[in-house]
């Protein structure tokens, strides 16, 4: 039975709904118990929106500013019920669920689980839908295994070469940001081939966070109807965000992260945040909490420019800060 998170004081006119997707048998070469996550976040979810949201408002610190939630609605879908005896089935279900999201008129928060929740989510946007689509990924990673004898040709490592697969996703509209460390020649050249664009964490670091959100919207949008969002946990620097699955070296920092999907948010039609991993983050669970401000944040931005479309396009008052 569908939980309300966020009662809407009004009939909303804008709906989110959180899905867990607790699954990580895909994962075999990074450390597993991202399966915790969808568990771990939505207590975490729950009692930021219980905590701060008071009579359909909350104050939007970043900004200064006053935000109506009160024709919000952010309901909890529960977590899909996985057969974790056979990915090509649990795919399927992941699918389904998502696509019950999107018929019921919810802007889906899919939570993994491993980085095999983007495929998926993204194919029932894709089923969904008509038109091409735009894809921007927040990672360390490429995703782009095409295959190997020890993951297969479906896992954690491949969501986004799957993705491209499907047809109406092309190569120029998916933005790659914040990869960084090494990758295999295979993973590499999968997006080369493609026409993938990319953002790697050195430039990212340089042009500053408003600035890329900026240049990976104008690929994304650029002859598409929709937007989906990935979020990998390891995009971040794992000293501010340990509790991710493959701890990369560098990476973006917490604020670059949140000014980024602050300023894309508007645009993004579905979003999955993948690798929070429980079992690896810090005693007061600051990888948890992000999450749940991430969460949080993509609800009011989005509620924000619903109301006030022509707000859209305005950056964070955090952009010229971000940019030093």
């Amino acid at each position: 039975m569908t939980e309300i998170l966020l009662k809407p004081q009004a009939e909303p006119k804008i709906k989110f709904a959180y899905l867990g997707v607790p699954y990580d048998a895909s994962t075999s070469i990074g450390n597993p118990g991202a399966r915790f996550g969808p568990a771990a976040l939505r207590e975490q979810f729950k009692l930021l929106l219980a905590k701060r949201v008071v009579d359909g408002q909350v104050v939007d610190m970043d900004r200064g500013e006053l935000v109506d939630l009160s024709a919000v609605e952010v309901a909890d879908f529960g977590d899909v019920a996985l057969s974790f005896h056979d990915q090509n089935k649990a795919i399927t279900q992941v699918t389904s669920a998502v696509r019950e999201i999107l018929d019921a008129g919810y802007i889906p928060l899919a939570v993994g689980g491993d980085h095999g929740v983007t495929y998926p989510a993204f194919r029932a946007l894709h089923d969904a839908t008509r038109g091409n689509l735009g894809l921007i990924q927040l990672d360390a990673h490429c995703d782009m295994l095409d295959f190997n004898e020890k993951q297969g040709a479906i896992s954690g490592s491949s969501g986004m070469a799957r993705s491209l697969e499907l047809g109406r996703l092309r190569g120029k509209n998916m933005a790659q940001v914040g990869l960084r460390g090494y990758a295999t020649t295979q993973q590499w050249g999968v997006g080369v081939k493609y026409g993938v664009r990319r953002i790697l964490a050195p430039e990212f670091e340089e042009m500053g966070a408003v600035e890329a959100a900026k240049q990976s919207l104008a690929w994304a949008r650029a002859g598409t109807e929709k937007i989906y969002l990935t979020v990998d946990i390891d995009a971040l620097n794992p000293g501010e965000a340990p509790g991710t699955g493959w701890a990369e070296p560098g990476g973006l920092t917490v604020q670059q992260l949140i000014d980024y999907v602050r300023y894309i948010a508007p645009y993004v039609d579905a979003l999955d945040l993948a690798e929070l991993n429980p079992v690896y983050d810090s005693a007061p669970r600051q990888t948890l909490v992000m999450c749940a401000r991430l969460l949080f944040d993509f609800v009011t931005v989005k509620a924000r420019s619903e109301r006030s479309p022509q707000r859209s396009l305005r950056a964070p008052q955090r952009s010229k800060r971000a940019r030093k």
